[in-house]
């Protein structure tokens, strides 16, 4: 939610800047959904290793704890990579899809 409302606020400071908005409004919601599939494909990933874990060996619980931590950062990881590269990206998409449309 706090992710979200942020990305809300840069599109209105932009707006109330005299900026872009359009560009800014894409360029936040392609990271943002890119952001949260990134995660959901790790979250998904990482709980069938778990649970793999957690059958396939005899101390699966002390497993379990160690690999959940390791999940969480790499959920952490990969949407904090996906945020960045489309935040880096999407700029020059946008303005190729408006060149492109001759808008």
């Amino acid at each position: 939610m706090i992710d979200f409302t942020s990305r809300l606020g840069n599109i209105q400071n932009t707006h109330r800047a005299g900026g872009n908005w359009h560009k800014q409004l894409f360029i936040e919601s392609t990271s943002f959904i890119a952001s949260a599939a990134a995660g959901t494909m790790m979250i998904n990933a990482g709980s069938y290793g778990l649970g793999f874990l957690i059958t396939a060996t005899p101390i699966g619980w002390v497993g379990l704890i160690i690999g959940g931590i390791l999940v969480v950062g790499a959920v952490a990881g990969a949407s904090l990579g996906a945020n960045y590269t489309l935040q880096q990206t999407s700029g020059n998409w946008y303005d190729a899809i408006i060149n492109t449309l001759g808008i």
